[in-house]
């Protein structure tokens, strides 16, 4: 098995006047170099695109899980926009997650957790029967723009740089560098324009993916609670290190419970899931390397895996390792919503087969899928896209997987979003409920009996962010 490769001050009037005489006056040759020139740029650059379809279906035709869907022949020739052609290539009926990009580096910032960023999380909203989009704050990043301007979560965003946000165009206005944004207030099913505006620059963030966490102390329970966004390590494994020190916390309080808020985390990578379960699960789990997850690729791709690598590969099985912040729980409460997924998800059913494992909220994504960040490897490279095909399902010890519409919740409690309470108020509702189930005692909630009468509009960014990136198998098959 092969894989191709990777891989200017004069007036306005007189500076008018001047260009029409330059351009009577300019030699025919000139004129008809300048054509040819330009001619030439364009067909370089079609072939340029040429050459990076080609370079992704090599990619697509090998790893892709789906890839017995592609059409019988494909005139690569006349493939000259790579972004159309990868989606050409998806097969839509059950992958709605492969992603494509012009801009590596970008993604790659993203993704290791030092993106450029205003430093908060959105969740783009509308009303039923209207065009009308707002932005509320799931949660801020600590020393990022937002929060020096004083956004906060559950704050409601309905206008930037004094444009009403609608459909057509509150992706384009949210993704801007530098912008005011100003606040809506909610009130009897409806948001009003608060008066209230902040100013920010979006600027280079550590995105510390712990973004909450407390011990709550009632009389013989101590429970940890934490709010983790993405599951990622950092570029120097900075993020496991803000693990730890969570983790060594929570065992200096000896604490008895432990509840995990997942509800805006929408996958990672696998390296830091495996980390995070083998501090969790019990200590024999953990210290016997038990299985936490299995993975399936097509069958070309699962055959050489297991012919080249043996069936034992990491790139087929991935164990709990020894962890020296290990809290040996029995029991974790997870919160969960439609924007827990891929490996929030991986890391709830992989500690199923060894400890109680309990879900409040709504139901969870269902995507049971990983995918490989594939760029060009040559040094120097040749480009600066970048893909991230499906290329795998992955199933826990027990062989639980494709479950499409998601994890259900065993208590099912709603997010509203617009009534927002901080992390680690017990007024907020799925907080409430697992501090309930734990104590036995009961704590008022700001549950809402009142629909909110909206839905959340997909974008590029949750699409993008929800992935399971593996990549412990992608450097065996590099050309």
């Amino acid at each position: 098995m092969t894989i191709s490769a990777l891989s200017e001050n004069m007036s306005q009037p007189m500076k008018a006047i001047r260009t029409i005489f330059s351009c009577v006056l300019l030699p025919a040759a000139l004129a008809f170099s300048i054509l040819v020139s330009c001619g030439k740029d364009k067909d370089e650059e079609l072939e340029k695109m040429k050459e990076v379809s080609a370079w992704l279906y090599d990619w697509m035709d090998e790893v892709y899980f789906w890839n017995e869907t592609f059409p019988e022949s494909i005139n690569i020739k006349t493939k000259t926009d790579p972004e159309a052609f990868f989606y050409e290539l998806v097969y839509e009926a059950e992958d709605k997650w492969s992603y494509i990009t012009d801009d590596y580096q970008k993604l790659q910032s993203s993704l290791s957790g030092t993106p450029v960023s205003m430093g908060y999380s959105p969740a783009f909203g509308i009303f039923s029967n209207s065009n009308r989009v707002f932005i509320l704050v799931e949660y801020v990043y600590p020393n990022s723009p937002a929060n020096d301007a004083g956004l906060k979560r559950g704050d409601i965003i309905i206008t930037i740089n004094g444009s009403v946000l609608d459909t057509t165009n509150y992706y384009e206005l949210f993704s801007q560098s530098d912008y005011t944004v100003g606040l809506g207030a909610y009130a009897n099913n409806t948001i009003y324009d608060s008066g209230i505006s902040l100013s920010m620059t979006a600027a280079l963030i550590e995105a510390d993916p712990i973004v909450f966490d407390t011990v709550f102390a009632f009389s013989d329970k101590r429970i940890g609670y934490m709010v983790y966004t993405e599951f990622i390590t950092g570029d120097q494994d900075q993020y496991l290190e803000s693990l730890n020190s969570v983790f060594d916390k929570f065992n200096s309080y000896d604490i008895t419970d432990l509840i995990i808020d997942l509800r805006y985390n929408s996958g990672g990578q696998i390296e830091a899931a495996t980390y995070f379960a083998s501090a969790v699960a019990p200590a024999t789990t953990v210290s016997n390397a038990s299985t936490f997850v299995t993975f399936l690729y097509n069958e070309g791709l699962q055959d050489y895996i297991e012919d080249t690598e043996g069936t034992e590969s990491k790139s087929l099985i991935t164990r709990y390792s020894d962890n020296a912040h290990n809290l040996d729980m029995s029991h974790v409460y997870f919160l969960t919503t439609k924007g827990t997924a891929s490996a929030s998800e991986l890391l709830i059913i992989g500690l199923r087969p060894y400890m109680e494992v309990t879900t409040i909220g709504e139901s969870t994504l269902g995507k049971y899928t990983g995918s490989w960040l594939i760029h060009d490897f040559d040094t120097p490279p040749s480009h600066n896209w970048a893909i991230m095909p499906i290329v795998m399902k992955y199933a826990n010890a027990a062989g639980y997987t494709g479950f499409k519409d998601g994890l259900a919740p065993d208590y099912a409690v709603e997010d509203n979003l617009v009534t927002a309470r901080p992390f680690g108020d017990t007024g907020d509702p799925m907080l409430a409920i697992a501090l309930e189930m734990i104590t036995g005692s009961t704590f008022k909630s700001a549950r809402s009996t009142e629909g909110s009468g909206m839905k959340l509009l997909d974008s590029e960014l949750k699409r993008m962010k929800s992935n399971l990136i593996v990549s412990e198998g992608i450097g065996n098959f590099r050309k």
